[in-house]
């Protein structure tokens, strides 16, 4: 839970550090957050002769937010409510709750967070498959630091921003080059491209993935040639890959599913010995690893996805391509600009795959704490394993396998071999939130049916949707929420 500090609370605990070391303690016990305004909390410090007494999360006001609270005839109570509000915070903190009694917004006194009386105006553990503003307090200086710098500087497409962020994504891969583009979809797409890619090419990919896997292959005119899963790790099955190769075949296109690697030494091995290119799709397993090294420096590209639910996502689309070889890494630069070099000046055809600038710095500022969130994320999944372990449900709920270790979790998937669709409404009425990827394999999606494939064509893809159910793994979730989450599956199979 997340509660704002109101100017009286903030005053209070200047003149009383002992006082803010109590409420401070108490909610760290509740698993509470606290914010203050920075507006509210310059003005108390610079009245306490630059005391600092607060160790909370600092938010800042738009231009029309301290507009709008200067019309009122009690400022600092105005911008509190504007800021509950606008942050969607679960309350406001005040000495004096009653002196809000017009407002609809929850306010609590200190004793009320102390002595937990709160929790009696909140509803069950809601459990979110993913909260985007959870991690902001984390990030919040160094995004608004980076954003600002891009609207300050006026260079909004490519530039300064997106070769600091694609340095840091080469470096961080191991790779020595990486090119920003506009998302995920457009990696795998410039990616293809770049490797030369066309009408009558064949590429070998897995048709339990998302769609732009298998989309990119099709609107190039190539054909997408599946290849079942491993049932355990839900990515492509290797030992199937070479009976599907034919003299069309160009690429092999693995993808790291849930953030779990791909047997990339038995792919590559088979690349190798046909000479075809492989182009990993790691939109959903940036920081994951196969056998120490990072994913995207494994094949001949990477390509990755920072959609804000990503482990690392920005706010807003965009992606990165890394590539070992300078002169693919020059082509793809030049294909990203409609395939111009120089300006103007076209002798291939290319698109519009530009990774704008204020993406680049909210991504770059967040990168710095990937390691860490990733921590929690494997950490989480450790205590997911061991709570299903010590639950007795093994024949209703299967957890993942991390076969090779490096699995990032951007996803925790269980297989639910029965009563899955019911499970998952049992869920939702517990307000547990969860998410089936994928409900229906690409083979037997509508869009594809010129491919000739019928159900049965890849039992272990089809069996994977209709059992996988994915659960809240985000670094926010605490571990009462997973108890409860794991509580919760064990009450709706022992009914």
């Amino acid at each position: 839970m997340q509660f704002l500090l109101h100017s009286d609370v903030l005053l209070q605990s200047a003149k009383d550090p002992v006082f803010f070391q109590n409420l401070l303690k108490e909610s760290q016990s509740k698993n509470i957050r606290l914010w203050a305004s920075a507006l509210q909390s310059y003005r108390i410090a610079s009245q306490e002769e630059g005391k600092n007494v607060l160790d909370v999360s600092i938010l800042n006001h738009t231009a029309k937010e301290l507009r709008d609270c200067m019309k009122e005839a009690d400022f600092d109570s105005a911008l509190s409510v504007s800021a509950v509000r606008s942050f969607n915070f679960d309350g406001l903190i005040a000495l004096d709750a009653k002196a809000f009694s017009a407002t609809d917004i929850p306010v609590f006194s200190p004793e009320e967070i102390r002595d937990g009386s709160f929790e009696s105006k909140d509803t069950s553990p809601a459990v979110p498959l993913l909260d985007l503003l959870a991690s902001y307090p984390d990030t919040l200086e160094e995004v608004e630091t980076e954003m600002a710098e891009v609207v300050r500087s006026g260079r909004f497409i490519l530039g300064g921003k997106v070769e600091g962020l694609e340095k840091k994504v080469s470096e961080y891969c191991g790779v020595p080059h990486a090119v920003g583009v506009s998302s995920g979809t457009d990696a795998l797409l410039i990616a293809l491209m770049a490797g030369g890619v066309g009408a009558g090419d064949e590429v070998i990919t897995t048709p339990f993935t998302f769609f732009a896997t298998v989309g990119t292959i099709s609107r190039l005119g190539a054909k997408p040639v599946f290849v079942d899963i491993e049932p355990d790790t839900f990515n492509i099955d290797p030992k199937k890959i070479e009976e599907r190769i034919t003299d069309k075949t160009r690429a092999i296109m693995p993808v790291h599913l849930y953030g779990q690697c791909a047997d990339m030494d038995a792919i590559m091995a088979i690349a190798k010995k046909k000479k075809l290119l492989v182009i990993e799709d790691a939109a959903q397993a940036i920081g994951s690893t196969y056998k120490g090294h990072q994913s995207g420096s494994l094949g001949d590209y990477g390509c990755f996805s920072f959609f804000p639910t990503k482990n690392l996502g920005g706010f807003g689309d965009g992606g990165m391509v890394t590539v070992r070889e300078q002169v693919l890494a020059e082509k793809l630069k030049i294909l990203r600009m409609h395939g111009a070099e120089p300006k103007y000046y076209h002798q291939i055809v290319g698109g519009n795959f530009r990774l704008d600038a204020l993406q680049a710095g909210v991504v770059s500022a967040r990168m710095n704490h990937l390691d860490g969130w990733l921590e929690k994320r494997r950490a989480n999944a450790k205590l997911y394993d061991r709570l299903f372990h010590e639950s007795g449900l093994k024949d209703d709920v299967i957890p993942p396998r991390e076969i090779v270790a490096g699995h990032s979790y951007n996803q925790y998937v269980v297989r639910v071999p029965k009563q899955r669709d019911e499970l998952r409404n049992f869920l939702g009425e517990r307000k547990i939130s969860s998410e089936i990827y994928y409900p229906v394999p690409l083979h037997l999606q509508d869009c594809f049916k010129d491919l000739g494939h019928k159900e049965g064509d890849f039992p272990h893809s089809e069996q994977a949707a209709k059992e996988v159910l994915a659960l809240p793994i985000s670094q926010e979730i605490s571990p009462l929420q997973q108890e409860f989450v794991v509580e919760s599956i064990g009450s709706f199979f022992r009914r």
